[in-house]
Order: C-alpha cells, then structure tokens, then sequence
C-alpha cells in the first residue's frame, strides 16, 4: 500500500476520529467529477439498478440522494475501487481495503440536513468501516457541511435512541466542530464518530459523493447490503410504520421524503 499520510495526520486522525485532506483531487478531476455526477443524477429512476430517494424543497421535489451507482459508471467505478482513494483509505485501516456502499447526497437549496448519529447502527455486516467524503460542490455551514463531535469515536455507541440517531438531548451537550470542505478536498470519518449537518440554506447545491469502505479482510458485502437494504425497505412499505419514508434503516434524514426509485 502506498503513503500518503505522514504521523501527524495520523495522529490527528486517531485522535479527532475524522480527517480532512485538500485538494486531493486536481483541477480536472474535480470537473470529471462534477461531470459524472450530473450524469448520475439525471439517470431514470429504477428498481433494480441505481437507487435515487427524492425529498421536497422550495422548488419542488428534487433529487436527495444516489446510490449504487458504481456497476453502471464506468469512470465513478474506476475512481472509487481503485487508486489513491482506494490507497488511502487501506492505509488508514492499515490492510486492503472494499468498497462497502457509495452514495450521492445533492442537498439543493432547501435540501434537508442529518439529525446527529452514528454510522455503524446502519451499516450491518461488518463491525467497523471508514467513510471517504467528496467534496464535488462548496460545503459551509450554510449549505449544509459536516459537523463532527471531535474525539468522541473512542466511546463507541453513544445514546442511541429509537430513531438510531445520537439522542438529542446528548447530541445538544457535544462540541461541534464545522468542517467545510472545498471542490476536490477529501474528508475521511470512522463508523462511530457522531456527525451532523444542517439545512443547505444557500442557493447553490452542496453535492457530495460518500463512498464507504470495509476491511477486504470481513469479506465483500457491498451486492449484499444492497439486495438487503431494497428487501427490508419493501417490507417498510407494507408495515405502516413509515420508515419507508427514510432513506437509511436510521432516521437521520431531517428533509421530507417524497418519493423513492429503489
């Protein structure tokens, strides 16, 4: 595996739970980025290739998220699966690591923020997993950035309620740090650092890609998760609870679910 990262980056991580690197990606990657991730989103909704989940906005329903994009891009799939993301996320898990899942979250002006939770209560078959953020538009506090409760990855599960999300009467006493991040700047986050965002209360979309990665060494369950997240969503739909009105087995997603292309 290569280095990328030097000791104090290390330590940063280690201690903080989450990492930011700039400028990662150059120039002209960022704009084949934004190029595929246009593409993406005007893809047809289907059931049984990509996953798109829409929510309501102030000009209407508009695209929330992506997901399972990666067998039908070629160049999103070349990207994420191998290369330098791929590199840096193996050195930080210090073995090989898989691509478990990937996402688009688009967040238009309007576009609904993340309750503060936890990863690992949504993602089943593994026991730990890092996150590899894409900045493809601007994220401020405005538009809707991350927010992270530094250091506290090392508590494990913190106070989860009935929603799977952190409980909000903790979440409201944890110290919250703004991470923006800029076109091309990447932001790397363990299962069980507390993150959140808030409303995108600018006029320009916050369009960030999420790819999310296991140890090779807990097997690939990326074909799984999918097949498992469309099973337990139909059964949503037929047990009145409306949790087929989110769009992850948490209810973490403060934005209003208007249709679903699973």
């Amino acid at each position: 595996m290569s280095n990328h990262l030097n000791p104090t980056l290390h330590q940063n991580w280690k201690t903080n739970g989450y990492l930011k690197i700039p400028g990662f990606f150059s120039t002209e990657e960022v704009v084949a980025l934004q190029t595929w991730v246009s593409e993406i989103s005007c893809w047809q909704p289907t059931r049984e290739k990509w996953m798109h989940h829409y929510e309501s906005t102030p000009d209407g329903p508009r695209l929330s998220r992506s997901e399972n994009f990666v067998p039908y891009h070629a160049g999103m799939k070349a990207t994420v699966t191998g290369g330098k993301v791929l590199d840096i996320v193996s050195e930080l898990m210090a073995e090989q690591a898989v691509l478990y899942k990937e996402k688009i979250n688009y967040k238009y002006p309007g576009g609904g923020g993340y309750a503060a939770h936890q990863d690992a209560p949504a993602y089943e078959f593994v026991n730990y997993h890092i996150t590899c953020l894409i900045s493809v538009d601007s994220a401020t506090p405005e538009s809707g950035c991350l927010y992270f409760a530094s250091g506290r990855h090392l508590e494990g599960f913190i106070a989860l309620d009935d929603k799977g999300c952190v409980a909000p009467e903790t979440a409201s006493t944890m110290q919250w740090v703004a991470v923006p991040t800029d076109p091309g700047d990447i932001l790397l986050f363990g299962s069980y650092i507390p993150h959140k965002s808030p409303t995108n209360r600018s006029d320009q979309p916050r369009r960030i890609v999420y790819l999310t990665y296991n140890a090779h060494s807990q097997g690939d369950w990326r074909e799984q998760y999918y097949a498992d997240k469309r099973q337990v969503f139909s059964e949503y739909a037929k047990d009145g609870s409306n949790r087929d009105k989110q769009i992850s087995k948490i209810a973490h997603f403060q934005g209003k679910v208007v249709n679903h292309g699973r």
